[in-house]
């Protein structure tokens, strides 16, 4: 997100989610990055959380 990689987005989603991860943790992690990166990284977890979410319906 902090990169502003969209490419990114849906490979570390899919790892984050075979790894375990929970929403909890990820939205956590992703607050963190938009305290640290502001607005654009802001628009950038939305994407990465609604990733996560498509793979963990996937499952």
């Amino acid at each position: 997100m902090s990169q502003r990689c969209d490419g990114c987005i849906g490979f570390h989603a899919k790892a984050l989610k075979d790894l375990g991860a929970t929403r909890d943790e990820i939205a956590e992690v992703m607050a963190m990055t938009v305290y640290m990166g502001g607005g654009p990284a802001l628009m950038y977890a939305a994407d990465a959380l609604r990733a996560y979410d498509q793979f963990a319906e996937a499952d």
